[in-house]
């Protein structure tokens, strides 16, 4: 496969510059549905001019349109949206939502899908999983290390993989972030990110300890990515897109940037077994087009480490403006010009791609009986073509002397010839797409009582607490407490829930233990391994964090044979009321997950001691967050330090259809376990009404997202 360069643009003049700058391909955002809501985003008559402009010149181009979707987003708007882009020659959309993904290839099956880095891809087993859905490429989270790069490619050796090689990190592995969305309602999973993870924050501490001694308040800001040396080192692990993230960056920093890794990747594609050197005027351009801090290439080779963070205030530095757009990359062709008595005067264009065009104009010629047409004439009205993409290498004119040829019918012929050639090599659009058919609304035909619910636990405390509560029958662990759930559960439904992210080099392949009456799979990676393994479908249940946000992806993993899923918390109870309930958990209790990071706080100040820590921080308003490091797969989730609690909204959750009910227990200790037990008993089981104080959150319930 090829290499290409993946550059972003914000505007249409941006793509252009990018494209004449050196990129082999360019993303960019429509008017709805990509991930940079507040980006100014390209019109549908300016994609069309940039789809155009990019096909003229050898150029891919690629929508974004990865985030996730409501029911009503996905029935009355998202199929007209795609198919003007589909008309227009669209090259490919990038995708995080999984019932986007299957509305494409139902109604757009001849255009490509890439699964954005939305999706949290970490191993060959989510890459493989998505290349036999139907995706042509996959974006590997920022996170994966050269070997893990490697290993994606052995397991799926046709799968175009693009990964990230300069510009902004997301501390949490991306499409695992609530923070934002939490704290301020605006969803990084609708393109709304309001960069909580820039801002300081302080009294980071153990649990009941004092605070640790941190180096600066922005404990959560990530340098900016810089992998201009890395470049032969990932295309030997096997990529095949390098993409530079910057949407949003003006027009200086765009061209700057693109044109440097221009420079180097061709240097690479000419010289592979060479010396590959960037040279310090270039890595010094790169930081004056725009830094944050400094910069990083830690992921390629390291998991995680001080370096990766800015400590200090994270402003994105830069020092040179004074790029301006390129100028175009002309097109290079040669012409042929056919004069003879008789005939219609001729224009033959080609190039060295073996493109060729010829066109006739004007009556048959004849003698003149005045000035007759010379060549160096005939040669300087063809040569001129103007604000046209093309210019003339050689001109070859085949001519009888002594004949009349109007200037006018050597300029239409020109422009005539001009024009079916750049329709050549933009080619002819054949949109090929199937009839919208939306789904049905689906209704709650009855309410369900909630006697048994579903409990997930993280320690051994907390499983003693479930033990000894009767209507508690089904409790989902982690693997390391599975053999203590048998011995302390016998007559209970035991489940292992799996960890968040599935790393090959931190994460143990486990054998699937049949005792266990089924797992918690909480990401693609999972999800492929637990197929690739033959695992009973029905033993499954989808994680909140494979979004099923509406029904078409819930659609999409029944397709697949998965029934059971779990309600993401960014939906509210009118959109809820919406959604197809019937095989689905509802959390009613738990501490919202807000990020999922490889980034560590415990190693970045006392080090590393695989002690499986738990700490807390705080942030400029004095709210604190908790967080827990989970050793065994070295990842931290950091965790909304006021509980979510909507239990005493029993009512109008009774109406909305869920399979059964779900309480999650991450920091609380035995006793307070078994107070949250002891409340569900008497709302759900007893039928109690009950007031909650107001130190619980309702998430979204009543506000919803944007």
């Amino acid at each position: 496969m090829d290499l290409e360069l993946l550059s972003p643009a914000g505007d249409l003049q941006i793509y252009k510059a990018v494209v004449n700058a050196g990129a082999d391909a360019v993303y960019f955002g429509g008017d709805m549905f990509g991930a940079r809501a507040f980006a100014k985003n390209f019109s549908l008559e300016d994609s069309i001019e940039a789809i155009r402009y990019g096909h003229l010149h050898g150029v891919k181009s690629y929508l974004t349109v990865n985030t996730l979707l409501k029911n009503t987003e996905i029935e009355r708007n998202l199929y007209d949206y795609l198919k003007s882009y589909v008309e227009s020659g669209i090259d490919a959309f990038i995708v995080q939502d999984i019932g986007v993904f299957n509305f494409i290839k139902e109604f757009f099956p001849k255009t490509d899908i890439h699964c954005s880095t939305q999706m949290t891809l970490c191993n060959g087993y989510g890459a493989l999983l998505m290349e036999q859905l139907g995706a042509s490429r996959i974006v590997t989270s920022r996170e994966l290390s050269l070997p893990e790069i490697a290993d994606i490619r052995n397991t799926c050796p046709d799968l175009e993989i693009e990964a990230f090689v300069h510009g902004a990190l997301c501390v949490c592995y991306s499409g695992q972030c609530l923070m934002s969305s939490i704290f301020g309602g605006r969803s990084g999973n609708r393109g709304r990110c309001a960069q909580p993870c820039r801002l300081p924050y302080n009294n980071l501490k153990l649990l009941g300890k004092e605070s640790l001694d941190v180096k600066g308040e922005y404990i959560l800001s990530p340098k900016d990515f810089n992998n201009i040396d890395n470049l032969p080192a990932m295309a030997k692990a096997g990529v095949n897109s390098f993409k530079i993230e910057g949407r949003m960056k003006q027009l200086p920093y765009a061209v700057g940037v693109v044109s440097i890794y221009r420079k180097y990747l061709d240097h690479y594609l000419d010289n592979k077994e060479g010396e590959y050197k960037v040279c310090a005027s270039d890595h010094k351009m790169l930081f004056d087009y725009g830094n944050r801090s400094g910069f990083t290439d830690l992921y390629l080779n390291q998991h995680n480490g001080q370096s990766l963070i800015t400590f200090e205030e994270p402003s994105h530095s830069k020092h040179t403006d004074n790029i301006t757009s390129p100028s175009e990359k002309k097109i290079e062709i040669k012409g042929k010009v056919i004069a003879h008595k008789g005939s219609l005067f001729t224009i033959i264009i080609s190039d060295d791609m073996g493109h060729i065009v010829s066109c006739t104009f004007g009556t048959e010629l004849e003698e003149s009986h005045n000035k007759p047409a010379i060549e160096d004439d005939i040669l300087k009205t063809v040569s001129q073509t103007g604000d046209t993409s093309f210019e003339f290498s050689d001109i070859d004119v085949d001519m009888e002397e002594g004949l009349f040829i109007p200037v006018s019918t050597i300029k239409n012929a020109r422009r005539n010839a001009l024009s079916e050639f750049e329709q050549i090599l933009i080619g002819t659009v054949k949109p090929e797409y199937n009839e919208f058919v939306a789904l049905k609304e689906h209704k709650v035909i009855e309410k369900r009582k909630y006697n048994i619910p579903y409990v997930v636990v993280n320690d051994i405390a907390q499983l003693k607490a479930c033990a000894e509560f009767d209507f508690v029958k089904r409790i989902a662990v982690p693997i390391k407490l599975i053999n203590d759930a048998f011995k302390l559960c016998q007559d209970k439904d035991i489940y292992c829930y799996l960890p968040a992210v599935f790393r090959k080099d931190k994460t143990m392949e486990i054998a699937l233990d049949e005792r266990l009456s089924g797992y918690l799979i909480p990401s693609y990676d999972w999800l492929g391994y637990i197929l690739n393994k033959g695992y009973d479908k029905n033993k499954m249940i989808l994680d909140h964090r494979l979004y099923t946000m509406s029904n078409r992806a819930i659609q999409a993993f029944d397709e697949m044979g998965i029934f059971n899923n779990c309600v993401p918390y960014e939906l509210s109870l009118k959109e809820l009321a919406h959604r197809n309930n019937t095989y689905s958990q509802f959390i009613v209790y738990s501490r919202i997950p807000l990020m999922v990071t490889a980034n560590c706080n415990i190693n970045n100040t006392i080090g590393c001691n695989k002690a499986n820590l738990k700490y807390s921080f705080k942030d400029r308003k004095g709210k604190e967050l908790l967080a827990a490091c989970d050793c065994d797969n070295c990842i931290n989730t950091i965790y909304n330090g006021v509980i979510y609690n909507c239990m005493d909204m029993a009512e109008d959750i009774s109406s909305l259809g869920f399979k059964e009910l779900r309480l999650d227990f991450t920091f609380e200790n035995e006793a307070e376990t078994k107070n949250v037990l002891e409340t569900y008993k008497d709302v759900f089981i007893n039928n109690k009404s009950i007031n909650l104080p107001n130190n619980f959150t309702k998430g979204h319930l009543k506000r919803g997202v944007d």
